[in-house]
């Protein structure tokens, strides 16, 4: 049998997608990739290289796809990648080469400049490879009797509800990218991204001027940005007009506070929950972009902290009035050593400390983290 690692090229096209295609619709529901991720498996789309490969005689037999992305808050901006369609041939099991494939990307990360990179699976299974949920999103579940009585006697502005359109999307990325931090989106690929997961990309206008857009795929709304946040109960009373809609679940970042004041008072619940598996190349850079994210919506108490991270420089990082900023070590500086994984936890994941007996008593370290990493369900593989 002839064993062969290699990236795909245009004449694996037809085949990668039929590959992924059969090793999900096997492994759960129905999949057809095309429709379900045009922003990568689309027509248009030139995705083949993006994918690592092992074949044998020829036949694909696993595959990983690594998507770049790049996130950016403010001024800065941090390379991450996506790594999806993690799939192995049912035939091809306990080759080991989902464990080489993994090797092979992980190490073109590290020298391609990746801060970070999210994938979804079983925590343990992808544990070995550096990956461990971290992140934080927050989902505010609501339905029509909130609405009811928390707007008794309200008249709803007559916001109107319609399908994206291409020609109009450049107006709704200009609106998401003056939002706050996210992933970076361009004009072109705006509402093909939206499609992603089966969601539907859903204008708001109120007279005839765009106020909003939303992600819904049943009762749950995905992504939700509105130029102003009061419109957000006639946007709820707008889409409870659908009789097939009586509960919704609104994902949001833990740093978004225009649409979330107004859940806190109005959802019947809210519960937070891990973003997604991460690994983390860069922890300096990651510290210092989500962290800033978070010293912008809540006091940080000022103070400087040094950490030693495994197989990575030590570096220092300090608060001065909400200011953050994180530099390189010097060799007479001692921190708080810690493994990969567990700086991931500690920085990123909620309750993370709990893990680590000498950060139970620090209340600097818990006042600063965890720092709200996260990214947009629409922009992941």
């Amino acid at each position: 049998m002839n064993i062969e690692y290699c990236k795909g090229t245009p004449a694996d096209r037809q085949e990668i997608l039929d590959f992924a295609d059969l090793v999900f619709s096997k492994n759960s529901r129905p999949h057809d990739f095309a429709t379900l991720l045009p922003k990568l498996y689309g027509p248009d789309r030139n995705f083949e290289p993006l994918h690592y490969m092992v074949k044998e005689d020829g036949k694909i037999r696993a595959m990983i796809c690594v998507l770049p992305m790049e996130f950016r808050s403010g001024e800065e901006t941090l390379r991450f990648n996506g790594v999806g369609t993690v799939s192995v041939h049912p035939c091809a099991r306990g080759r080991g080469y989902m464990k080489k494939l993994m090797t092979w990307a992980l190490e073109d990360m590290k020298q391609d400049g990746t801060v970070f990179s999210t994938l979804s699976g079983l925590r343990q299974r992808y544990e070995y490879f550096g990956y461990t949920p971290v992140g934080r999103k927050l989902s505010w579940n609501l339905n029509r009797d909130n609405l009811r009585h928390r707007y008794s006697g309200r008249t709803f502005l007559p916001v109107v509800l319609s399908p994206m359109t291409r020609q109009d999307a450049p107006t709704y990325a200009a609106m998401y990218r003056k939002s706050g931090p996210g992933t970076v989106r361009s004009d072109e690929d705006f509402l093909t991204i939206l499609r992603s997961w089966n969601a539907q990309p859903t204008a708001v206008t109120l007279e005839g001027k765009p106020v909003g857009y939303f992600c819904r795929t049943g009762g749950t709304i995905q992504e939700m940005v509105l130029e102003n946040p009061e419109l957000l109960p006639d946007v709820l009373h707008a889409i409870f007009q659908n009789p097939e809609v009586e509960w919704l679940s609104l994902f949001l970042p833990e740093w978004e506070t225009g649409l979330s004041a107004i859940l806190e008072e109005l959802a019947e619940g809210v519960h937070g929950s891990w973003d997604h598996n991460c690994r983390i190349f860069d922890f300096a850079k990651a510290v210092k972009v989500f962290l800033q994210i978070k010293a912008d919506y809540t006091p940080l108490p000022d103070g400087t902290l040094t950490f030693a991270v495994e197989d990575a420089s030590p570096f220092t990082v300090t608060v001065q009035q909400g200011t953050v900023s994180v530099h390189s070590a010097s060799p007479e500086e001692t921190g708080l050593s810690l493994s990969q994984l567990t700086a991931a936890r500690l920085f990123f994941a909620p309750e993370g400390w709990r893990a680590m007996p000498e950060a139970k008593n620090n209340l600097l370290l818990r006042s600063w983290f965890p720092a709200p990493l996260f990214t947009g369900e629409q922009d992941n593989c």
